[in-house]
Formats: structure tokens, C-alpha cells, sequence
């Protein structure tokens, strides 16, 4: 910033004899170059600065000491100026008159007609912008040990603890649990993203395998940690694991799982509250998430780590002390944000709490909590840091425990029971050649044809499936479920034996047509081709159970007469 010559040179000659009364300084010359330069060395006597400083109200010192410490002794005008109020513009016409310096409008124009303060121009982000600004050398010579700030509070007061509250929903680590069944999802399934998100077809087939919830907000934070922690990739918009970094990130200890989520949410620019924050309806966004979830970090050091506190006391402090704390530019006007109940655009700072304030709430009660690092309460109006949350900001160590080892239990039938405390892993192996039953504290999976045919996509071999599951059932698989699998694995073609002979037995529907010649113009026309499979004979071929009723509808559009026999 500017020293005090620079800074006064710029001034009229009005101004300049406005700022020496005020300080009780005679200067004779009238060339305005000239007084400028005798007025900045005459008020940049130690003693002469002193004796001002003294003569200020609390409020006015504490204006200039919020300006000194702010970066490199600037402010964003605009910020400055809601703080401090505005300096009127005034021609040396309406100086005479008004005579503003006698009965200031705001804390702002007082400090200005004492040249204690002034404001310039500075580059920023979103191009040049206005500054107000202590110069430098005026700056140095400042008291400021002697004030007493009898109006400006100088520390947030901490966010303090309450009785405990109703209504209590305990954060777990559900979000852990719900990555491994996600990730085991898009090995079996191409997923192609939609915005970003699962396609509503895929959401709707995952959600009942989730056990918590199964919200826009919830899957893309989900898929955003996935891909920034990279145990997760996308290449031509399709979601998929990345073996090696998954299977690391799956044998984890659960503590650790939990951890590596968190300092990949902090860090995380694919995700961004504002876009899922409720009652909002964000059609271009002009935030940095970082900055929001860094604030909200930092004034975690408030709040008491032990016990309950109000959400809204503890926005109140972000706003009181750090409101620009995703606009640095102080820009309120360029975000365009309209009220999901109004639809109408929220501009300006009095939209402050319906927008900075409501995605800090979100913050809170959504990723947060969400992540296992808070409880909340009263339907979100109260919060507390767990044992993770408090490790998260460093108020404790992680817990350090091992991996889990419970093993999965296999029934006779061949479902699966797979309690949570099971290995990460060992649940991502079995996802993949099974049905999946249901989710919760017990997950439940079924072994059967069904599920073994994904593993043939997967190039699985029988083999490989038993020596997994008898490490995983602490050697306890129904010899049912050996026999099924041993005859699977055979009669695929990926079996234990190179070379191993197999029979099937199945139902089969064989089409039989009176000459062989019928059969081969059926075989040309593309409306029947379809129903058709293999060639069994000079005038039969076989044709899938299910898709005989829709043959029978083509013959006969084609002219056949069919005599269906299903006895």
C-alpha cells in the first residue's frame, strides 16, 4: 500500500486543509503539491500521532486496528464500508457546506477527514477493486497497545456447551460401509455418470443396498471421495474401481477408512456443499468449498469438544467474525442462488443467513455428520464432536484398532450372513458372485447359478471362489455350497481343471418345422431370426423358454401355424 506522502498527494487542496485543522496543523504553502508533502511530514511526528490516537473514540480505534490487521493493513472497500459505514463523495462546493468532517455519518468518514485512513485500487480475482487502506508509514507510528475497545468485542467468545438435548441421532460410519457396497456395485455394472451422478435406474437398484441414505448430496459426496482418495476412476464418464488403491483402502481398519475420508472431504474440490445445500437452487456456483470447510474447521477450536452446542450460535460467530468467509472479494451481488421457495435470486449481504449461513448449517448436519466426525440433534439444531470429530480437529488421537476379522457365516441354502465388523474386502469379494439379499447391521448375500454367472464375466475361477471363502468362513462352507461351486466351475470353463469335462441338464423348447427348406427361410426372415438358437437338426432348433410365447406371435405374423405342445 501507499505511504502517507503518496497517499496525500492525491487530495485536493479542500482535503488536505480539512486534515491538517484536524490534527492542529498549520501549513502555509498553496501549492497543493507542496502542502501535501510539509503535511505528511508534519504528521508523522511520533508524538503528534500519539496525541490523535488518544483523541479517537474506542470505536474509531478499533476500526483502525481491524484495518491493521487485516491483510497487509487492507480491506475490501465494500467490506470495510459494512463494517464502518460510507464516506459521502463531496465536491470542495459541498465540503464547504456539509462540512463533514464535523459530524461524520460513520465511523469511516471520520477516520478519512483525519487522513488516517484512505482508499486505492488493488488487482484481485475478479479484476481491480477498491481497497481501504492505512498508509504504511502512518501505520508504523500508531499506539495501537493503548486502546481499550470498550465497543469492539477483540475475541469470539466460545461457543458454549448446553444441557443435553432429545432427540439424539448418533453419527456412525455408515459412509465407510456404503463405499465398499458402491464400489462393488460398479464392478459388476458400467455406470455411466449423469452430472456427475448415478443415472436414476442405477440409484434406484443401489438404494436398497445402502444403509444410510440414499440422497443426491449423500451419492456424490460418495463418488467425489471415491475418486479423490483413487479408489475410484473415471474414463469416459464411467465409474470404476481401481483395484490395487481400493483393495488397500478395503483392508483398512475401519478408523483408518474413516480418517482417509475425512482428509479427503477437506481437501476435496469435486464436491461442493453449496450445490446440495437445502433450499437453494444454485444454477451457476462462484465458491471455493475449500474455504468453507476450512472456516468451519477452524472455529471448530471454539466450541467444546465434550458436549452439546447450538448450530446457530455457532454460525452466528462465523458471521460475526469472518462473514466473507467464501466471498474474499466481498462479492454478493454475482452468484446466481434463488430461494427454492420463492424462486427469487438471493443478492446482496442481507441474503447472508438464507445462503453463507444455511450451507455453514449444512456443512454441519450433512458431510460432517455424514462422516461419522458429528452427532446431532433436535433435527439439526444441536451438534457435538464424536471421538473421530475430535481427532479430525486435534483434540485427540485417531482410535487405532486392527482390521476387522468376523467371519462370514455360509448357510446350507447358500446365503450368506456378513455382519459389519466383517472385513471391508472379504464384502467386496463375495458382492461379486452373489445375489444381494439385503443391507444392515447383517448384510445378506445368496450363492446360487445366479450369481455364480457373474463371476464367469469376471474370469473368476472356481478355485479361486473356494480357497476365498474358506479363509473367509474361518474354513466353514457347507459341502452343499463346495459341491455347487465345484460343478460351476466346471461346467463354465474357468474350473480348477484345465481340460475338465462337464455335462448340464436343462429344459429346453425345440422348434420343429416340417421341411428343412422352412426352416431355412425362417431363418432369413430377421422377425423370427431373433427367437431362434441353435440348429438341432436338418428341420429343428432350440428356442429360450422364455422367448417362445413371442415366436409363436411371429410365426403366425409370418404366415405359420403353430402347434404349441408344452405337456
Amino acid at each position: 500500500m501507499l505511504t502517507l506522502d503518496q497517499t496525500l498527494a492525491t487530495y485536493t487542496l479542500e482535503v488536505l486543509k480539512v486534515i491538517a485543522s484536524r490534527w492542529d496543523i498549520e501549513i502555509k504553502a498553496r501549492d497543493t503539491k507542496k502542502y501535501a508533502d510539509q503535511l505528511a511530514k508534519a504528521m508523522l511526528n511520533p508524538e503528534k500521532v500519539a496525541d490523535m490516537w488518544r483523541r479517537l473514540t474506542d470505536e474509531q480505534r478499533g476500526a483502525l486496528q481491524t484495518l491493521l490487521g487485516s491483510n497487509g493493513g487492507k480491506m475490501l472497500g465494500v467490506i470495510f464500508g459494512r463494517m464502518f459505514g460510507e464516506v459521502r463523495p463531496m465536491g470542495p462546493g459541498a465540503l464547504e457546506r456539509e462540512k463533514p468532517y464535523l459530524n461524520p455519518v460513520s465511523v469511516n468518514e471520520a477516520l478519512y477527514y483525519r487522513g488516517m485512513i484512505s482508499a486505492g485500487y488493488g488487482d484481485s480475482a475478479k479484476g481491480s477493486q477498491v481497497y481501504m487502506y492505512v498508509p504504511t508509514d502512518l501505520g508504523k507510528l500508531m499506539p495501537t497497545q493503548e486502546t481499550s475497545y470498550k465497543d469492539i468485542a477483540t475475541q469470539v467468545p466460545p461457543v458454549e456447551a448446553v444441557a443435553p438435548p432429545e432427540n439424539i441421532r448418533q453419527a456412525d460410519t455408515a459412509m465407510v460401509d456404503d463405499i465398499t457396497t458402491m464400489m462393488a456395485f460398479c464392478q459388476l455394472v458400467d455406470v455411466t455418470l449423469d452430472q456427475g451422478l448415478f443415472p436414476a435406474d442405477h440409484q434406484k437398484t443401489l438404494k436398497p443396498y445402502l444403509i444410510g441414505s440414499a440422497s443426491s448430496a449423500r451419492l456424490s459426496l460418495m463418488i467425489g471421495l471415491a475418486v479423490d482418495l483413487g479408489i475410484a476412476g473415471i474414463n469416459k464418464n464411467v465409474l470404476k474401481p481401481v483395484g490395487n488403491e481400493l483393495r488397500k483402502w478395503l483392508e483398512s481398519s475401519r478408523p483408518a477408512q474413516v480418517k482417509s475420508l475425512a482428509e479427503a472431504w477437506k481437501m476435496s474440490t469435486r464436491y461442493n456443499e453449496l450445490s446440495y445445500t437445502p433450499g437453494l437452487k444454485v444454477e451457476r456456483l462462484g465458491n471455493d468449498p475449500l474455504l468453507a470447510r476450512q472456516t468451519v474447521l477452524t472455529f471448530m477450536e471454539m466450541v467444546p469438544p465434550n458436549d452439546w452446542f447450538p448450530v446457530d450460535t455457532f454460525v452466528a460467530a462465523v458471521k460475526e467474525e469472518e462473514p466473507e468467509f467464501q466471498r474474499p472479494n466481498g462479492d454478493y451481488d454475482s452468484w446466481y442462488i434463488r430461494d427454492a421457495q420463492s424462486d427469487k435470486y438471493l443478492r446482496g449481504f442481507e441474503s447472508w443467513d438464507k445462503v453463507d449461513g444455511a450451507m455453514l448449517r449444512f456443512i454441519l448436519t450433512g458431510p460432517m455428520h455424514g462422516l461419522g466426525l458429528l452427532d446431532t440433534a433436535q433435527n439439526g439444531a444441536m451438534v457435538r464432536l464424536t471421538i473421530y470429530g475430535r481427532a479430525f480437529i486435534g483434540e485427540n488421537d485417531w482410535p487405532a484398532t486392527p482390521p476387522e476379522t468376523t467371519p462370514i457365516t455360509i448357510k446350507a441354502d447358500g446365503v450368506c450372513d456378513v455382519p459389519r465388523a466383517t472385513s471391508r474386502f472379504d464384502r467386496f469379494q463375495l458382492c461379486r458372485f452373489t445375489e444381494w439379499l439385503k443391507a444392515g447391521d447383517v448384510y445378506q448375500y445368496r450363492i446360487s447359478a445366479e450369481g455364480l454367472s457373474q463371476a464367469t464375466a469376471q474370469n473368476i475361477k472356481g478355485e479361486q471362489l473356494l480357497s476365498f471363502l474358506k479363509r473367509a468362513t474361518n474354513d466353514a462352507v457347507p459341502k452343499s455350497i463346495v459341491q455347487l461351486i465345484e460343478t460351476w466351475g466346471q461346467a463354465s470353463g474357468v474350473g480348477s481343471g484345465a481340460g475338465a469335462q462337464s455335462a448340464s441338464l436343462s429344459r429346453m423348447v425345440v422348434l420343429r418345422l416340417p421341411t428343412p427348406e422352412l426352416l431355412e427361410t425362417l431363418q432369413a426372415t430377421p422377425a423370427v431370426r431373433r427367437y431362434l438358437g441353435a440348429q438341432l437338426g436338418p428341420a429343428a432348433v432350440a428356442i429360450r423358454p422364455d422367448q417362445w410365447e413371442a415366436l409363436v406371435a411371429a410365426l403366425q405374423a409370418s404366415g405359420v401355424m403353430v402347434d404349441v405342445d408344452m405337456g
